[in-house]
């Protein structure tokens, strides 16, 4: 009977963590486009109110993305075997191999919707613009969210995605 009781726990265990992975996942993605994304809002030239608007829809994308980008990286840094112990230049590819392949997709989908509204139609010239600038400028914000990330969660008691891969 310990030996049943012990397996559900543990089981409860689990289940808790991922609820907590995933809550903490999507506040990191939350605040590090506040902070980083109101200023290239401002940056682009965008009046207080047009970084507000900006901001209010990014984090209702970052809101429903969030968890299921943490999933993302811990997914990339587990098939590449990227452990806490590789090396910065390696953990920094993972981190832009991750962001690469689900942010920049998902970046893409937000300018068809936005172009679609404002234009009556998607406007692929300004879906391919706006994501061949993101894909540019990734190596500098692919890393440093993953960096970001992953010190909210070890704030929150959660592992990185590099210990993730450790712990299975």
């Amino acid at each position: 009977m310990t030996k049943n009781n012990g397996s559900i726990d543990e089981l409860v265990q689990v289940k808790t963590n991922t609820v907590r992975e995933r809550m903490v996942d999507t506040a990191g993605s939350v605040t590090y486009s506040l902070m980083v994304g109101s200023g290239l809002d401002y940056v682009a030239g965008l009046s207080l109110s047009g970084i507000i608007a900006s901001r209010v829809s990014a984090t209702v994308a970052n809101v429903v993305t969030g968890a299921p980008y943490g999933m993302w990286r811990d997914y990339v840094f587990e098939k590449t075997n990227t452990r806490s112990e590789c090396g910065t230049v390696r953990k920094s590819v993972v981190e832009l191999i991750a962001f690469n392949t689900f942010q920049v997709p998902i970046y893409a989908v937000g300018i068809m919707i936005g172009t679609f509204v404002s234009e009556g139609e998607v406007n692929w010239a300004t879906v391919q613009e706006g994501s061949e600038y993101l894909a540019m400028i990734s190596p500098l914000i692919g890393p440093t969210m993953g960096w970001y990330m992953d010190g909210f969660r070890r704030m929150c008691g959660v592992k990185s995605a590099a210990e993730q891969v450790e712990r299975k």
